[in-house]
């Protein structure tokens, strides 16, 4: 499934719109091997309220900010795809019975479509599998759909006009994820394919945690809730001892091909119970954030054990910016007594020298054309 295809042909560069900075990527998709390779990555930092939840509030800001980041990396390519998320998407899983293409395509809009909603959509599906009905044991179809307004994909086609560049198609997250977690090995040591994992995306002001069984994604989840607030009371403490006051605008203008360049790096924030305690109010703001945090994750993955029938989940796998906390995957293996990881590697991505992967997951996911 590509959510909205705009066009056809390669796409080299991808923009993730779905957290308060932009992370993009340029790369290919090889279909014979099932890798990905990236030649460049970068975060593009943007003012506040620039993006809103995942759709473009300040098209103006956005533009300008790529533009520069366009320059600054000597990206010139043309073809691009968008991954985004928010609450404008939805996402069902159906039941539907096995008919014909136009048949299941009119059933799949019937049923999105039929749930009160008057906004015009744009709708794509997904079939991922066969069950049978336990009343009339007639053979059925299982259906994932999406669906996202139409002004919200032709908002996005007029960010990419005032690019210049060719808008190929449009993703969403939870689909990347999908696409990028189908298979390979992570960290070295884990199968996807023979297992069942909690994957956790940490990001400003919100937190997504799906459940992976054997390359399929059963549940995806959206919280709003985020680690800004911890970056935020570690940069007033350095401001208070006399730190570096970057501006807004001078943060903007720092790309790099790994991190916004900031006066406190996510990774030099020790998030470790024992270290926070010698600062109240960090620890304040990192408590606040773990008991969010471990209970999102505890219930989710209960529910996930009780509807799916899963034996249990095997580990938890942490990425986007919030991965890069020191010691966060320690602190949070602590207070769920569970084996938690930072996404660090995955067989079948490889990346330009010092490419950090958890932040440019759903860049690697778009990348992959299923047409």
């Amino acid at each position: 499934m590509d959510f909205s295809s705009f066009g056809k042909g390669s796409m080299d560069l991808v923009i993730d719109t779905s957290s308060s900075d932009l992370k993009l990527a340029v790369g290919g998709y090889n279909r014979k091997t099932g890798t990905i390779t990236l030649e460049k990555v970068g975060i593009v930092p943007l003012e506040a309220e620039t993006l809103e939840d995942g759709a473009i509030s300040d098209s103006f800001g956005i533009v300008m900010a790529m533009k520069h980041a366009l320059a600054k990396l000597d990206i010139r390519q043309k073809n691009i795809i968008i991954t985004t998320e928010g609450s404008f998407v939805h996402t069902r899983d159906l039941e539907l019975p096995k008919v014909k293409g136009e048949q299941l395509k009119d059933m799949v809009k019937y049923e999105v479509m039929g749930q009160g909603n008057n906004r015009d959509m744009v709708i794509d599906y997904l079939v991922y599998g066969k069950t049978t009905d336990e009343e009339t044991n007639a053979e059925k179809i299982k259906v994932r759909a999406t669906a996202v307004p139409t002004d919200t994909v032709s908002e996005y086609r007029d960010f990419i006009k005032n690019l210049d560049m060719t808008p190929v198609a449009m993703d969403v997250n939870p689909n990347a994820v999908r696409k990028l977690f189908s298979s390979g090995i992570i960290n070295g040591n884990i199968n996807i394919a023979q297992s069942t994992l909690l994957m956790i995306e940490l990001c400003g002001k919100t937190t997504t945690v799906t459940v992976l069984d054997k390359g399929f994604p059963l549940l995806s989840r959206r919280l709003q809730f985020g680690h800004s607030n911890i970056r935020q009371v570690a940069e007033s403490l350095k401001k208070m001892q006399g730190g570096d006051n970057q501006s807004s605008l001078a943060r903007r203008l720092n790309i790099t091909k790994s991190d916004s360049e900031s006066s406190v790096p996510v990774e030099d924030i020790d998030v470790w119970h024992e270290t926070v305690a010698e600062n109240p109010s960090l620890q304040s703001a990192v408590n606040a954030y773990f008991k969010n945090l471990v209970d999102a994750v505890s219930r989710t993955a209960q529910f996930s054990i009780s509807k799916f029938h899963i034996d249990n989940i095997g580990t938890c796998l942490l990425y986007g910016s919030g991965a890069g906390y020191k010691k966060i995957d320690k602190e949070l293996s602590r207070q769920l007594a569970t084996q938690v990881e930072v996404l660090n590697t995955l067989s079948t991505v490889q990346g330009p020298k010092n490419f950090e992967l958890p932040q440019f997951v759903n860049c690697c996911g778009a990348l992959i054309r299923e047409e």
